[in-house]
């Protein structure tokens, strides 16, 4: 027998202004200009105007310094730039990175929606090869920026398969989960490799620490054949991503900043470069057509909707600017005292999540916005992730940047004697005297991260 229920579900859906905004808000400087040019194309209504020709809000912030209580703290219309602000930074880039991914994924039989699926997981790897986000929040930006609703389930399969990509290790989501990849791949598994493994997977933290000799009574083995297991381990790749694809300077794309911020006579300024403030509007002709030709019904239709589809574009890249702004400004009162010195070590500890509360943003929101964008300041050019960093305390209960930290580090080995290299435990105890409460094995992880090796083999180097 057949029966009729009513039910309620609540779901979320988006305004085609909402879904403008989302995919505009984490776009590039070189890849705004690419999307206002297909929507020119595409939608005649829509027209670009001189900068001349143009009216708009200046947005303004004010933001206290030391050196004055009320700077100017502006978000400039500038289409002139000083010649400073318009200085591409040519870094290194590896070429063909995620090309080379691409082409061994159009390799496999997958359909169509699993290809979008590892495409868009392709995409979201860093430049070290690895996944560092959430699959959940991937779901979650496919949802949002594609339309596309796939399960967490749908997407640690397509991670599956790009894990077995070369080369091996890519797509790991952890140090742990990349040298297991490449144990696992390699053809001859001996008894060193699959003590190796072993090792990797129960005593990760004794191995990394370099407590041998707990490793050996807790897996119950002899010295030597640790010896050969961890020969097995430093043969593997840590960063398999930085090695894929050739790496060039002379022919690398220059990195035009999303935002410059000077420091100049005891004033900090912020602005967004010209390209993110297309001028956009809706052609004067079209909208004279249409109040001269209601009775063509086809036509006027055709026509408003266009000018509905102008209108939206127009206002989301309004709100872009906006939000972008409203963003970089906190970003900027955080670390002012960085934009002002340059001093990595002055760096605040701060967190997405800080930002989201701030600007009353969702944390997707700040994500987008900190993405692939970059700011020019007085002393180079920096990725917005950059000015992220999680927080420890010292003994006097400061919290001071994880990236003040590292600065330290490094400077603390850029001085040593090159004959009696610091070993961690020597840094670790160092910094303890300095006031700051860090474990050796926090050093070790932060000491890798800056890519300087052990202490023994720094030993003599030049």
């Amino acid at each position: 027998m057949q029966t009729q229920t009513l039910t309620q579900k609540q779901l979320q859906r988006l305004s085609p202004l909402q879904l403008q905004q989302i995919k505009l808000l984490e776009l590039s400087v070189i890849d705004l200009d690419r999307r206002v040019n297909e929507e020119l194309e595409s939608n005649p209504v829509l027209e670009e105007v001189k900068a001349s020709d143009a009216t708009g809000e200046e947005v303004t912030a004010k933001v206290a310094t030391e050196s004055e209580d009320i700077p100017a703290y502006r978000l400039r219309d500038d289409n002139h730039p000083r010649e400073s602000r318009d200085m591409p930074f040519v870094g290194h880039n590896r070429l063909g990175f995620y090309e080379i991914m691409l082409a061994q994924l159009s390799l496999r039989p997958v359909d169509d929606r699993q290809r979008a699926a590892a495409a868009f997981l392709i995409g979201s790897l860093d430049s070290d090869g690895y996944l560092r986000r959430p699959l959940s929040e991937i779901a979650n930006d496919m949802a949002f920026t594609e339309n596309c609703q796939v399960s967490e389930p749908e997407l640690e399969e397509m991670l599956r398969l790009i894990q077995d990509f070369e080369p091996v290790g890519v797509g790991a989501r952890n140090l742990r989960e990349c040298l297991l990849l490449q144990l696992n791949a390699k053809e001859v598994q001996n008894r060193a490799v699959l003590l190796a493994k072993t090792i990797i997977q129960r005593a990760f933290d004794d191995f990394s620490e370099k407590n041998y000799e707990e490793i050996c009574a807790e897996l119950g083995i002899s010295g030597r054949e640790l010896k050969a297991a961890v020969a097995e381990i430093t043969k593997l790749n840590p960063c398999p991503g930085a090695g894929l694809g050739e790496e060039v300077t002379d022919t690398a794309p220059a990195i035009i900043p999303d935002f410059v911020v000077e420091y100049k006579d005891g004033v900090l300024q912020q602005s967004l470069t010209a390209r993110h403030i297309p001028h956009l509007r809706v052609s004067p002709e079209y909208i004279a057509f249409l109040k001269n030709h209601e009775k063509n019904r086809e036509a006027s239709t055709f026509v408003r909707k266009k000018i509905e589809d102008a209108r939206w574009f127009i206002d989301a890249i309004q709100r872009r600017r906006i939000t972008l702004a409203i963003v970089m400004n906190d970003i900027v009162q955080k670390q002012k005292e960085f934009f002002t010195t340059g001093d990595e070590t002055t760096l605040q500890p701060m967190v997405m999540r800080s930002v989201a509360s701030d600007t009353g943003y969702d944390l997707s929101t700040i994500s987008r916005v900190v993405s692939n964008k970059y700011v020019q300041t007085n002393f180079g050019i920096y990725p917005l992730k950059f000015f992220f960093s999680e927080s420890m305390k010292t003994d006097a209960g400061e919290e001071i940047s994880n990236r003040t930290l590292k600065a330290i580090i490094k400077k603390m080995v850029d001085e040593e004697d090159e004959r009696y290299p610091l070993s961690d435990k020597e840094i670790a105890d160092a910094l303890k005297k300095q006031g700051y409460l860090i474990a050796r094995r926090t050093v070790a992880k932060y000491r890798d991260m800056l890519r300087i090796p052990v202490a023994r083999l720094r030993k003599g180097a030049s």
